[in-house]
């Protein structure tokens, strides 16, 4: 019977706005608690995630293939001795 004597006292108006204020802050405190916190839940999930892809693939570019790189060093020193072979020969 309270509401009704609240309505009947300040108008339907006044009152549909209070109920709408009473929603909207139920809404907010839901979003900063629950909400937030589900999303940086999610976001740290993300992130590790990450990190752990990123970790792989550096373990795959390093630690695969030593011989290659080798290989690409030792041809890379070729490629500067041949270099300097065929400039002296210019001159």
């Amino acid at each position: 019977m309270e509401i009704f004597e609240l309505i009947e006292k300040f108008g339907l108006p006044v009152m549909m706005v209070v109920a709408l204020g009473f929603y909207v802050q139920k809404q907010n405190k839901w979003i900063q608690e629950t909400l937030m916190q589900e999303m940086e839940e999610s976001q740290n999930r993300m992130e590790s995630i990450m990190i752990k892809l990123i970790d792989q693939q550096k373990a795959l570019q390093t630690d695969t293939f030593p011989e290659l790189h080798k290989e690409l060093a030792r041809l890379q020193g070729s490629f500067n001795t041949l270099q300097n072979i065929m400039t002296k020969l210019r001159r």
